[in-house]
């Protein structure tokens, strides 16, 4: 079992060589400031360091599968309390796609609540059948929420509530391995977003996300917001839109789905934050052709919403647009068989005058593909993470910067803001330390408070993973053939708003921990957990 996707069908032989002869991206200027290109002077990628993380929360497992025959985890999502289990000690919650049949299920969430380690101490699952879990901390309320994508209800989105206290228990979750989702004291409360649409007769749901609302008071205080990709697949080619569902923090109750990609007719993996105000933003993305059409220049949306209070659905805006690509939605970093589909994720920073928001954007695209664009699969010889940010709630952007200027693929990148210090966070994948430029580290850069410029590097990792490690096809009858590492990373922060008392989590895809398989130890990709202290 794959997880692969439609519009992009899974991380199968992730990186290759940087290819000669490459053709320049061909990029459209859209408006002053919303082109998608490289201005100014790229960014020092030879600056970069490794920095000390915690030494016993550095490339931790984050699991307790057995090592023989082991089955992959990928497309990590995390969050955590800060200080919760202890002085120093954080209750960390991650989430994973997990092949895993033990579990019951093809998602886990995995907890860590004791001791300075960052071991898991138990896992499990919501239900028997989702997938693209996402796990959210709500520390006004002590809680913690996890989404995921049914499978056996295909336009529906399971979403489980537990508290801090309930994940620190040894009686509601039991330490070891939770069987089959059978934990219902674990994750006492579970509340259905249900995206149907009884008038298209066929439909399909991709990539759920979520978020809670931080406040305490004030309309739609504590609400729960999922986004998903919906598909109408009566019509060909299929159209899509990005909508969004309110539910209720406490009982999760949740409202009707929403549109809020106005009239793009494919509006593509949505991703939502929520301002300390209350404000709901989101970005997507979008093409103007129909799907395999290419070449097919991509639209980067943003959208602002306001809360109603669940479960009414939130009034939004227009969409607005943040850049344009002339390069292909759909790509390959060099011949491998992944195809990149840019996924923009942002974070919103509350400015020092306690009142106006800069929000951050960041998004992976090929700067630099090889041969035609016309190609249904265009090889990519580079692909990038590029950062935005807008003051004026999304209405104009910068001009899209590369995170790094090194060679190789830097890609999947990610980003949270620590808002106890207003620190902007972005984490990625980058094959740029790797003489071949197949192998990737996890590296790390940080926008301070006030600023719009991202700091140095800081590399998290001092191996490097390799993707086409190991002998898959022992893992089972007929073989994998391939990993697949997913299509992110899940990366949290947080703090007491003191300088050295912030945390990030990265957790990650790694294959470097070895499994047994037919008595043969070779490289195991697991769901992986770093943390750094700044």
């Amino acid at each position: 079992m794959k997880f692969a996707k439609r519009s992009h069908a899974g991380l199968f032989c992730l990186f290759s060589v940087m290819l000669a002869g490459s053709l320049p991206a061909q990029e459209t200027p859209v408006a002053p400031g919303n082109s998608d290109g490289i201005a100014g002077s790229p960014l020092d990628a030879n600056t970069a360091a490794s920095v000390p993380v915690n030494p016993d929360c550095n490339g931790t497992r984050f699991n307790l599968e057995p090592r023989t025959n082991a089955l992959p985890q990928n497309t990590e999502s995390v969050d955590f309390l800060p200080n919760r289990v202890g002085p120093g000690v954080d209750l960390v919650v991650g989430a994973a796609n997990d092949q895993r049949a033990s579990l019951g299920g093809f998602d886990a969430y995995y907890v860590h609540r004791q001791g300075s380690s960052c071991g898991v101490d138990f896992e499990g699952t919501l239900s028997t059948s989702a997938i693209d879990p996402t796990v959210v901390a709500d520390p006004a309320r002590d809680a913690f929420f996890l989404a995921d994508l049914f499978l056996s209800l295909s336009q529906v989105v399971e979403v489980g509530r537990t508290t801090a206290a309930n994940l620190l228990s040894p009686t509601a979750c039991p330490s070891g391995t939770q069987l089959n989702g059978n934990n219902p004291n674990c994750w006492p409360v579970v509340g259905i977003a249900d995206f149907t649409n009884p008038s298209i007769k066929q439909a399909a749901l991709l990539d759920p996300h979520m978020a809670v609302d931080p406040r305490t008071s004030g309309t739609g205080a504590g609400d729960v917001y999922v986004v998903a990709q919906y598909e109408n697949t009566t019509k060909v080619p299929a159209v899509a839109s990005a909508q969004i569902i309110a539910c209720k923090n406490l009982t999760l109750t949740c409202g009707s789905p929403v549109v809020v990609s106005g009239t793009d007719t494919f509006g593509s993996f949505p991703y939502v934050q929520v301002r300390p105000d209350g404000t709901i933003t989101i970005s997507y993305w979008t093409f103007t052709k129909p799907f395999g059409t290419q070449p097919n220049p991509i639209d980067v949306m943003f959208v602002i919403c306001q809360p109603q209070g669940a479960p009414k659905a939130p009034l939004c805006s227009t969409p607005t647009l943040v850049a344009t690509s002339n390069v292909p939605g759909l790509f390959a970093p060099g011949g491998s068989g992944f195809r990149d589909s840019l996924f923009p994720k942002h974070a919103n920073r509350l400015e020092a005058d306690g009142k106006t928001f800069t929000t951050f954007l960041v998004y992976d695209r090929c700067h630099s593909i090889v041969g035609s664009p016309a190609f249904a699969a265009p090889a990519c010889s580079k692909v990038d993470v590029v950062f935005t940010f807008s003051t004026d709630d999304g209405a104009t952007w910068s001009m899209p910067e590369a995170v790094e200027s090194g060679a190789g693929h830097q890609f999947f990148g990610t980003i949270r803001n620590d808002t106890s210090t207003e620190t902007i966070n972005i984490a990625y994948y980058s094959t740029q330390d790797d003489l071949f430029l197949q192998r990737a580290k996890v590296r790390l850069r940080q926008i301070a408070a006030g600023s719009t410029v991202p700091g140095p590097a800081n590399i998290l990792t001092t191996a490097s993973t390799d993707p086409d490690a190991g002998i898959q096809n022992l893992i089972a009858p007929g073989g994998l053939g391939v990993i697949d590492f997913g299509d992110r990373i899940g990366l949290a922060a947080a703090g007491t708003g003191t300088a050295g008392q912030s945390k990030v989590y990265v957790h990650y895809t790694w294959n470097n921990v070895f499994g047994t398989f037919d008595g043969t130890a070779q490289p195991d990709q697991n769901n992986t957990l770093l943390g750094l202290s700044y």
